[in-house]
């Protein structure tokens, strides 16, 4: 399927809403399921969608009565001695220490663990090579480590969305992503979280993107050259990389590209053509010179609807875990939009399971 399109992005370019937002289109993806515009972004005027679906989410529990407490810090789960249930928090309001007793359960959705340096450096240490936290500043590992105090698990912490922002402009998708062996090592036209996750965890961050004279373009997103040169011999030579290793790489890709055919990566023969136009350059991506960016995926052991786990696979009582405080959907190969589609959909089976709980 050949299919250039707009911009990935998540504004809607059609009046349905829908959006192409990760990889549909990139192998191999586009092999497990027939390629479509999967993420979904409501149109509206002015302010992001984003504050359009909180303003939703809080008019329906006005609408409810539900009672709301803000600049509230939950500072200890309250289980009960006999059976490990959570019966309620203890909170700070205003510096008042209150008791508030949970009838059905408690629960958590406080967010990931960006931002909390501890933490990385004990279940993520690869992701000290990011440079952008994409979280906002609560986003510490509060409500997972309230979790674990009550004797939960918490399953997969060193699972993260690591984007490399390279593109747009979506003509630098025509390059070439090699490691510093001058090797390729992926097809260029997935999804910039599958690129940061695979150049963090299995290239050590050391990659850059060749262009020729034709296809070169800057990245929206600011990004070095780390070298120009008239041949991809004497590029490789800049780059510090084995004789013969990139010029290698060059040769047979173009050779190929010629004929619209990837037989080793299968990128999209929408992205193909030789790039065999003087001067060649590498766009410097290696992550002390690149933005990477990130937020954690990890969280705690749960039940589908909700329901926090031990170590033992054991529910325990009263207690419930949604979005990024929970372990969910996302993990290796995050895709845009999983996030948001995971949180609302896990929040809503946490609270439903939680509501509709028989009473202690």
């Amino acid at each position: 399927m050949s299919y250039l399109g707009p911009e990935v992005t998540t504004d809607p370019h059609t009046d349905d809403g829908l959006t192409w937002t990760g990889s549909e289109l990139a192998y191999p993806y586009d092999r497990i399921a027939r390629p479509a515009p999967r993420g979904h972004t409501v149109q509206q005027e002015g302010a992001n969608a984003g504050l359009l679906l909180m303003e939703k989410l809080m008019a329906s529990c006005r609408a409810k009565g539900v009672a709301m407490q803000t600049l509230a810090l939950v500072e200890t789960l309250v289980q009960r001695e006999e059976d490990g249930r959570v019966v309620g928090v203890v909170v700070r309001v205003e510096g008042e220490e209150k008791l508030l007793h949970a009838r059905r359960g408690v629960v958590l959705a406080a967010g990931g663990f960006i931002r909390n340096r501890e933490m990385i450096e004990r279940h993520a240490p690869h992701l000290l090579k990011v440079k952008a936290r994409v979280a906002a500043a609560g986003d510490d590992g509060y409500g997972i480590r309230l979790g674990q105090g009550a004797g939960a698990e918490a399953i997969r912490m060193d699972a993260a969305m690591i984007a490399l922002p390279y593109s747009p402009p979506r003509q630098l998708l025509y390059g070439v992503l090699v490691n510093k062996q001058g090797l390729r090592y992926i097809n260029e036209d997935v999804y910039q979280s599958n690129h940061g996750e695979i150049s963090i965890l299995r290239q050590n961050g050391d990659i850059y993107l060749i262009v020729d004279d034709a296809t070169f373009v800057r990245p929206e997103v600011p990004t070095e050259i780390a070298a120009v040169a008239e041949s991809y011999e004497a590029l490789e030579s800049e780059l510090g990389m084995p004789p013969e290793s990139l010029t290698h790489t060059m040769a047979v890709y173009n050779e190929h590209a010629a004929r619209g055919e990837d037989p080793y990566f299968h990128k999209s023969e929408a992205w193909l053509k030789p790039l065999d136009q003087p001067p060649f350059c590498a766009f410097d991506l290696t992550w002390p010179n690149k933005i990477y960016a990130a937020f954690t995926l990890g969280g705690l052991h749960t039940r589908p609807t909700g329901e926090a786990l031990t170590p033992d696979g054991d529910v325990i009582p009263g207690l419930y875990a949604a979005g990024r405080n929970a372990s969910g959907i996302p993990a290796f190969g995050y895709n845009s939009g999983l996030s948001l589609a995971d949180a609302t959909w896990s929040g809503r089976l946490a609270g439903r399971t939680s509501a509709t709980s028989e009473l202690p």
